[in-house]
């Protein structure tokens, strides 16, 4: 019998580490977690648990803990993967902890440019696309590619830093909103969005769901509600892509895949390709696909994704389902889309302590500004700092 040991590193996005943590134990997983958010301090199903409440004590413990054997590692956010990727580690021991295979695979990590890059040096399809090192530079190639076009931040995550540009007639308001260099300038592609949480193993593809966007939180935000399909009715060149983009880009572990099927000539158009899982990997055991059963399958035996892949009768051709963390609360009180069906771990803590506290919290601050005028703020403010400063002795000579 095969031991399974994963180590669970992150924090920033707590939902999507819980995510994570239970697919993992679901899977059969014995899990250590390090992790800048508390949450997870008394959590029975974690065998080890380090809280690291700097930066500096993340990466000292990480790159510590890693010297055991792991048989998965999993990074739970963007912000982690830079810290690890911009870190002073060597590069054997950020290797150790990112989901790539080789040091040739670093740049993509994190980096909409080095992504980008990657993807057309392989021979993946790709929107057309530029990198600006400057306003100019920017102007030059939009001036290339031509309108429509969006300008994306380097490194940006969850919707962030991302601004289109319809026409020439607003390209110098995006331009006035880009605040760090360089940027992607990408060229649009009409169609349809479709996303795809994959599993890889040494570049080799284990486990994908294949999904269309229905609805999203904000524009270029996150998605509330997806259609999912049955792996069995795609094309053999979803399964060629995705293999191939495994191997471009050395993945090795949860790749969360966007991409924009062409309305000119149906193909697949990959654009993003991010090193970490989402909120929506486990979402295919409500139809019959479960990847906690694959993903155990594959380190028992080796088994690889194969094709044909089967048809289960007891489910759709297609299914709808929501997400019960990002559905509004119109949605959540009104059981649309069955969202009560498909209700997560620990979904009644996260609604008290991510919504009902954040909208608690939010009220207070705007009740606070509307009662204190922003001059007599500065004035507490800074009357509290002399006090402070006044009690740890500072002015005495």
């Amino acid at each position: 019998m095969h031991k399974l040991d994963a180590l669970l590193i992150g924090g920033a996005w707590p939902e999507l580490m819980v995510a994570a943590l239970n697919l993992l134990t679901r899977t059969g997983f014995t899990v250590d977690v390090i992790s800048t958010n508390p949450l997870f301090k008394r959590n029975r199903s974690i065998r080890d648990y380090f809280l690291a409440k700097q930066n500096d004590v993340l990466l000292k413990i990480a790159s510590e803990k890693v010297k055991r054997e792991y048989s998965l590692v999993v990074i739970g956010d963007d912000p982690t993967l830079g810290k690890i990727l911009h870190s002073d580690l060597s590069t054997d021991e950020k290797l150790a902890l990112l989901p790539v295979t080789s040091k040739e695979h670093l740049a993509h990590v994190f980096s909409k440019t080095g992504l980008s890059q990657a993807f057309r040096k392989n021979g993946l399809l790709t929107p057309d696309f530029r990198i600006a090192n400057d306003e100019e530079g920017l102007r030059n190639a939009a001036r290339e590619l031509g309108h429509p076009l969006f300008i994306k931040l380097d490194s940006a995550s969850g919707g962030t830093g991302i601004f289109e540009s319809s026409d020439p007639g607003d390209l110098e308001s995006a331009i006035g909103r880009v605040k760090a260099y360089p940027v992607l300038v990408q060229k649009k592609v009409q169609g349809v969005e479709v996303s795809m949480e994959a599993f890889y193993q040494n570049g080799k593809l284990i486990h994908f769901a294949y999904s269309i966007p229905e609805k999203y939180k904000y524009r270029f935000g996150p998605t509330t509600v997806r259609r999912f399909i049955q792996l069995s009715l795609l094309e053999q060149r979803v399964f060629d892509d995705l293999g191939l983009l495994g191997s471009a880009l050395g993945a090795h572990g949860f790749v969360n895949i966007s991409s924009i099927r062409s309305s000119i000539d149906g193909n697949l158009y990959f654009f993003e390709a991010d090193m970490r899982p989402n909120l929506w990997l486990a979402h295919p055991r409500y139809f019959g696909d479960d990847p906690a059963r694959v993903i155990r399958t594959y380190f028992l035996t080796g088994a690889t994704l194969e094709q044909p892949y089967p048809f289960d009768v007891h489910y759709p051709p297609e299914i709808l389902l929501p997400h019960a963390l990002r559905v509004g609360w119109g949605d959540l009180l009104l059981n649309r889309y069955q969202v009560w069906k498909h209700l997560p771990e620990n979904f009644f803590y996260f609604i008290l302590r991510y919504r009902v506290w954040a909208w608690a919290r939010q009220n207070m601050v705007t009740l606070y500004r509307c009662l204190l005028p922003k001059p007599h703020r500065a004035i507490i403010k800074a009357y509290l700092a002399s006090m402070k400063y006044s009690l740890w002795g500072g002015g005495r000579q």
